[in-house]
């Protein structure tokens, strides 16, 4: 017996460091993760920059040279070429920086959704050992505290949601059994009140009108991509509803970070979905598994 309960305790144990490394393993693939995603932005944003300023010195410096009285149509035609040329090695040069950092993000990804696969084995694995299913339905049988939650859970669930009904209008006209002071002068200043709002509530919301794009605008969208303000979502975090920056809308639902407020790590949008499907799931196996008792026991 002694050997029989030493062993089980070494599993748990066993089950307990493999289970920690693999979450020590995930929280650093996912920072990695999300350092590689800000260091993405950070050498675009840089190599954008520093390459628009050396364009535009080597677009004055060009100019300068074709001044001159002697320049002939070749010697223009030779200056102008990199003048073109070089906004075009920016942006593709920009693209190629693009997908070798989306290459790494896309192996780290597939690093993380391993090491998830495998904590879900491990913990699957776990319960089947401890009789983690066979006990909970035990207890959910027989425990009066689980099946009065049980019965509350069905009760909330099966009880419609009552929507507000609209309040019918009041009338306007003086009621007749009220009495009417005859004396008093009409109140003119309360009718000059109200008169303003019905006002502002018949007129609707004119939208401002947006200015138009100028030709610099067109070009910095072609080298660094439609990236403006209203274009990006913001990163809150989730611990301390700090404001983390601003992200592209292909990155918002993958960009993985730690709070610089909290310093705590916010899991990104597709990882929390997986999650909650994988819980889902779960619950869903649970379910049948208590179907098929209960049909056994019939």
């Amino acid at each position: 017996m002694g050997v029989l309960f030493s062993k089980a305790k070494t599993d748990s144990n066993d089950f307990e460091k493999i289970l920690s490394e693999l979450n020590d393993k995930i929280q650093k693939a996912e920072i990695k993760l999300s350092e590689i995603q800000i260091r993405q932005r950070r050498t675009s944003f840089m190599w954008i920059i520093y390459t628009l300023v050396v364009w535009i010195v080597c677009v004055v410096y060009l100019f300068k040279k074709i001044n001159g009285p002697t320049t002939t149509s070749q010697e223009y035609l030779a200056t102008l070429a990199p003048v073109i040329m070089l906004p075009v090695g920016i942006y593709y040069i920009r693209k190629g920086m693009i997908h070798f950092y989306e290459a790494k993000q896309k192996k780290e990804e597939n690093v993380l959704s391993l090491l998830r696969k495998e904590q879900k084995e491990k913990v699957e694995e776990l319960k089947k050992k401890t009789s983690y299913y066979s006990t909970q339905s035990l207890i959910e049988r027989y425990d009066e505290e689980a099946l009065k939650k049980k019965k509350e859970d069905e009760l909330r669930q099966r009880k419609p949601v009552s929507m507000p009904l609209n309040n019918p209008k009041q009338p306007t006209s003086p009621i007749p059994n009220r009495p009417l002071q005859r004396n008093s002068p009409p109140n003119h200043s309360s009718s000059q009140q109200l008169q303003p709002q019905k006002l502002q509530t018949q007129q609707p919301m004119v939208p401002q009108a947006r200015s138009e794009p100028q030709w610099y605008d067109k070009l910095v969208d072609a080298l660094v991509g439609d990236a403006g303000p209203e274009t990006k979502y913001a990163l809150i975090c989730t611990h301390c509803f700090a404001h983390n920056g601003l992200v592209l809308k292909e990155e918002h639902e993958t960009i993985q970070y730690v709070c610089p407020v909290c310093k705590q790590f916010n899991p990104s949008r597709q990882s929390k979905q997986a999650l909650s499907k994988a819980i889902l799931e779960e619950q869903v196996k649970k379910e049948d598994k208590k179907e098929d008792e209960v049909e056994k026991e019939k």
